[in-house]
């Protein structure tokens, strides 16, 4: 059951239904796969989370390069790592991820990253996907889980001005509302790195900007061995029963009339 309405030849706007469970999205880029979820936190959820973060002590955050952590005027933020059953709202956020979304595996997913920023705080534009040059570098979540395949960003708290996340060669920029959350991968399906995926926070002007974040790994992702190798993953795979009505290059062929 789904209900959607096309916004110009290749976005969409959908609810669909999990184990009865309602689920609304936007598809702001289909392939590289770029996609809104609505509301995915009710506002208690949202508040708790909130203040389960300004509890922690949340220290300068660092770039990585080729295995290699270090501060750096590309990032201005503050963050902390959060474990998933770390408390109660930590853990139901995850298990609700986990029922919405179950097109990842998110058993396979690091640690929440909760980052603060405050005016002036921003971070360049990058790749999340991690580059190393030789496995020597690797470490135990490149040994054990493979690359970052893709990253789910939830927004806890939107920055009076500013605060973006800006995807250059997509040409969009996301501001969404506090309870949102948006998803892309970071790898194509033979898990080499989507060249498309650069992103970066635009600076805070006025107010604070406050995220959570899911790096998902490769390891055991339902989806990486139905798309095709070699080739992006479309975000059709992200939606249940729908993921072949729903591919661009088969428009013809989906339920919805447009």
């Amino acid at each position: 059951m789904q209900r959607a309405s096309y916004q110009g030849e290749d976005s969409i706007c959908l609810t669909y239904l999990h184990n009865f469970l309602p689920v609304d999205l936007e598809i702001v880029s289909w392939s590289p796969t770029l996609i809104i979820y609505r509301n995915l936190l009710t506002p208690r959820q949202t508040s708790e989370f909130l203040k389960f973060i300004e509890k922690r002590d949340l220290t300068i955050q660092k770039t990585t390069d080729y295995g290699t952590s270090k501060e750096t005027t590309h990032r201005r933020a503050n963050g902390s790592f959060i474990d998933h059953g770390e408390n109660e709202i930590t853990s139901e956020v995850h298990k609700k991820v986990t029922k919405r979304i179950p097109a990842l595996n998110f058993q396979s997913a690091e640690l929440f990253s909760a980052l603060s920023y405050i005016p002036g705080g921003h971070y360049a534009v990058h790749y999340d996907y991690l580059s190393y040059r030789s496995d020597k570098e690797h470490d135990w979540w490149m040994n054990m889980m493979r690359n970052r395949i893709g990253t789910l960003i939830f927004v806890i708290k939107t920055a009076e001005k500013g605060g973006g996340t800006v995807f250059p060669s997509i040409g969009t920029t996301i501001k969404i509302d506090e309870g949102d959350a948006f998803f892309w991968f970071n790898a194509q399906a033979d898990e080499s790195q989507e060249m498309l995926s650069d992103h970066g926070g635009c600076p805070i002007y006025s107010g604070r900007k406050v995220i959570a974040t899911l790096w998902i790994r490769a390891k055991d992702q339902p989806v990486i061995p139905m798309a095709a190798s070699g080739s992006p993953i479309d975000a059709s795979w992200m939606i249940p029963s729908f993921s072949t009505a729903f591919r661009r290059d088969q428009k013809s062929q989906t339920p919805i009339e447009h």
